[in-house]
């Protein structure tokens, strides 16, 4: 069995130019942690955002800059900041979102697709064609739900 079989194809996807504000308008209608993707004018997928870009952007200049030093803890609490209202449309997609990013192929096998997101510790992946364009999103569970369907039960 192909990914190209399982993937969701109704997906949220977004522009570079999408403000920040707009993204926490999409994100907030999910009970899980969904993964955006970002996408050109010809449906190229360009960039990921995950949640914990999201996260990142509460994140003091400070914290951003130590993080990277070994040894070093930063305690420091996301509901203590004060972001600037203003922030929601001063930050775009563009400055958030992961441009090196893994993606899978539509015509993958299932296995395949199981073992690379579990290596790389990956719930949900975004599945392109030969051209790059985004097809849709698969998630680990639509892998296993389809596993337990072929095996008859469910």
């Amino acid at each position: 069995m192909k990914v190209q079989e399982v993937i969701k194809k109704d997906v949220i996807k977004v522009k570079r130019s999408t403000s920040l504000r707009s993204l926490l308008n999409l994100f907030k209608g999910f009970h899980s942690l969904p993964l955006i993707t970002v996408v050109d004018d010809k449906e190229h997928l360009i960039g990921v955002v995950y949640f914990a870009n999201l996260l990142e952007i509460l994140k003091t200049q400070e914290a951003k800059f130590l993080k990277n030093i070994p040894f070093v803890e930063i305690d420091e609490d996301a509901f203590d900041l004060e972001p600037a209202p203003s922030m929601g449309e001063l930050i775009l997609v563009d400055d958030i979102m992961d441009i090196d990013f893994l993606s899978l192929k539509e015509d993958m096998v299932l296995k395949e697709a199981y073992s690379i997101m579990r290596l790389q510790d990956k719930d949900q992946l975004p599945v392109v064609d030969e051209e790059n364009r985004l097809l849709g999103i698969i998630g680990i569970f639509d892998i296993v739900w389809r596993m337990f369907q072929e095996k008859g039960i469910v």
